[in-house]
């Protein structure tokens, strides 16, 4: 039984989605369990600040910049063997608090989360083809430790994330699998509960393209596949959409999808053209 909990979580620019976050954390996680809420802003300009301390969290600068960053410093904070981070656009599942701290009891976990998905229907489906339908039908179980790994919707055992150094620094986009391979490396387990699943908020398709592009942009060159490949994947974009729409049942991605590969291809166009 997990007596206290902190609660951290790492913002930029969030106050369009803060309000029903912070509202959907008070009613999934139980008040006499919080120990303390431990935000870091990455230098906002709008009224996340404001939002955040309305809602009784504590705010630190990020003393630097990026999720890396801003993850370490609220680490630096917490003071209980558990602590829980949530991102800024996570809507809690409901029972993700019956649910995945029970994962904890077992002394060799040490991180476990559930999963996420959009919540626009039509991003929902290709998520869910291209993330989690395979995997699951390959495995058979509920319980994943490879696939969807991510720190927003996770609990820790503290001493152990400690112990691994913190957060990695070593790529600030992928922070997550980067984490994944410390823990499962040195010998602890990261369990992913594919029953629980919270909810990523996507307001729509233009939203999604936008962030695809600037994601794109951002990603160092050691990670980025090649112009063949890239243009491989767009060619072959139309054939997979048929797919998708086929198991899916979604006529929408027979469009959407192969326009979202278009933008990435853009994106990795314009980093070479900027030189990044």
């Amino acid at each position: 039984m997990i007596e206290k909990v902190d609660l951290v979580m790492w913002t930029k620019n969030g106050e369009k989605f803060l309000p029903k976050v912070f509202k959907r954390i008070d009613e999934v996680i139980p008040q006499k369990v919080i120990n303390k809420k431990i935000l870091v802003d990455d230098h906002s300009t709008d009224n996340t600040i404001e939002i955040a301390k309305n809602f009784k969290w504590d705010v630190y600068k990020n003393p630097s910049t990026g999720i890396p960053s801003g993850a370490n410093e609220a680490l630096r904070h917490v003071e209980t063997e558990f602590f829980i981070s949530i991102e800024q656009d996570i809507l809690l599942a409901k029972d993700w608090w019956t649910k995945i701290p029970r994962h904890m009891e077992d002394a060799k976990v040490a991180v476990a989360q559930g999963i996420r998905l959009p919540t626009h229907p039509i991003l929902r489906k290709l998520v869910e083809y291209s993330e989690y339908d395979k995997a699951l039908a390959r495995r058979n179980i509920k319980e994943q430790t490879s696939i969807a790994n991510s720190i927003d919707n996770n609990i820790y055992r503290t001493d152990i994330i400690k112990r691994l150094g913190g957060f990695p620094i070593t790529c600030p986009l992928f922070t997550d699998g980067y984490l994944f391979d410390m823990v499962e490396s040195s010998g602890f387990r990261w369990i992913v509960d594919s029953r629980v699943v919270s909810e990523h908020i996507r307001p729509g398709l233009l939203y999604e393209l936008q962030h695809s592009y600037a994601y794109t942009i951002r990603r160092r060159r050691d990670l980025e596949t090649n112009l063949f490949n890239m243009l491989r994947i767009l060619s072959f974009s139309p054939l997979r959409a048929l797919h998708i729409v086929y198991k899916k049942r979604c006529p929408e991605l027979f469009f959407f999808y192969p326009l979202f590969r278009l933008v990435m291809l853009k994106a990795f166009l314009d980093r070479k053209k900027l030189g990044l």
